[in-house]
């Protein structure tokens, strides 16, 4: 009768007050896995100040006072409104003389993914004590047809690994790590740009399903079903490898997180197994193995239907009247879901929110990085530079505008 009405009162609470309690069960889901683990598992406590923040009204809840007296105490947290200029993303921030874990409300109904998003958020707000810091990514070659084919395959042959076990495992791994090596082969710049992303969201990704998941393994393979057509593989891949590779080198070479280094998970499973390399016959079969004519044709025809749209964004952005900003402190919030490369120009993001010393611009109809993510594009800018098609810019006091190009 006691759980009966503590539920009834829930549901009869506002929309704030639930909110509130759900943002506490996230912390108290933190203090639970950081008790459990101990440390263990990356040889420092995860645990930390959470912050959950509503992107519409900015309105916050934290597990911790913040450090300027912003927050007032409400409950068994503290609740307030994030200042403009303060990013609002699932990721680690510093405000108020704090560096929070912070969420992106409303938080996830199910337990399983709310509590693998709290580990996930809160590997990132310990990763440059790791010595592991967050470094640029473009990964261009993965909006290409062949790029994006030998990745496929590659997570087709983990999610198959994770599923089997012993001589079948192995033939799996070694399948994946061909199909990574063949896609090396073929971008040069690959193993660079995928190192960035594999040890950054796929060490938190990996951190997020090693904690907070009973069974791992099935989640992971599941993870990397569901991202196999994903449209944006070039920034989310690593979301679905990442706990992949990360659970089978816990198998494999379990001292594996003490030997990063400056290499990606993938390359110590490689040396942990002796993968061998296969030859152009052999990879051709393991290929059929998961469907490589399938993927063929799968990734044919998303090239011919994307040559279009990208065609018409390098217009936009390259050729077109544009808005460019140089990016020197950038501080970003986008949708990983919505990111994609454009060989030679750099990524466009749907849905992208900037800030640099110049102040800040959003954008909901697109706007573009450079690969270099040294410059900000908008387009079709109105006379005054400030607004466009879908974007706003709003300066910075002591910043001058330059006329657009």
């Amino acid at each position: 009768m006691r759980g009966l009405t503590f539920l009834l009162a829930l549901m009869c609470a506002t929309p704030a007050a639930a909110q509130d309690y759900e943002s506490a069960r996230a912390a108290a889901d933190l203090r639970e896995l950081c008790a459990a683990d101990r440390g263990r598992l990356w040889g420092v406590s995860l645990c930390g100040p959470v912050i959950v923040a509503d992107p519409t009204t900015r309105a916050v809840w934290a597990s911790d006072p913040d450090g300027q007296g912003v927050l007032a105490q409400n409950g068994e947290g503290w609740t307030g409104v994030l200042p403009a200029g303060v990013p609002i993303a699932n990721s680690a921030v510093d405000w108020a003389g704090v560096r929070w874990i912070m969420l992106i409300g409303p938080l996830p109904t199910d337990a399983t993914e709310r509590r693998v998003l709290v580990a996930h958020e809160a590997w990132h707000r310990a990763q440059d004590q790791l010595g592991l810091p967050m470094g640029p990514s473009d990964n261009a070659h993965l909006a290409s047809e062949r790029g994006r084919y030998f990745m496929r395959l590659e997570m087709r042959a983990l999610a198959a690994a994770l599923r089997s076990s012993g001589n079948a495992r192995e033939r799996g791994i070694e399948d994946a790590l061909a199909f990574r090596r063949a896609r090396y082969m073929e971008f040069p710049t690959a193993f660079a740009q995928e190192a960035a992303l594999d040890r950054n969201e796929g060490l938190a990704a990996y951190t997020g399903v090693r904690l907070a998941v009973d069974a791992p393994e099935i989640y992971a393979a599941r993870t990397l079903d569901r991202h196999d057509s994903h449209e944006a593989l070039a920034r989310a891949y690593a979301y679905a490898t990442g706990p992949a590779y990360g659970l089978l080198l816990d198998e494999y070479e379990r001292n594996w997180r003490q030997l990063l280094g400056a290499f990606a998970p993938a390359d110590i499973l490689a040396a942990a197994i002796r993968a061998r390399a296969l030859d152009a016959r052999d990879l051709r079969r393991s290929a059929e193995r998961y469907g490589g004519t399938e993927l063929t044709a799968q990734e044919q025809t998303r090239t011919q239907r994307q040559a279009q749209r990208l065609a018409d964004l390098r217009q936009r952005f390259s050729t077109g009247p544009r808005q460019e900003l140089p990016l020197e402190q950038m501080q970003m919030e986008f949708d990983p879901n919505q990111v994609l490369p454009v060989e030679g120009l750099g990524s466009y993001y749907g849905v992208l929110t900037v800030r640099d010393r110049w102040g800040e611009a959003r954008a909901t109809q697109g706007a573009v990085i450079t690969t270099n993510f040294d410059k900000l594009i908008l387009a079709e800018p109105a006379p005054d530079g400030l607004s466009g098609p879908g974007w706003q810019l709003t300066l910075a006091p002591d910043w001058q505008r330059a006329s657009p190009p």
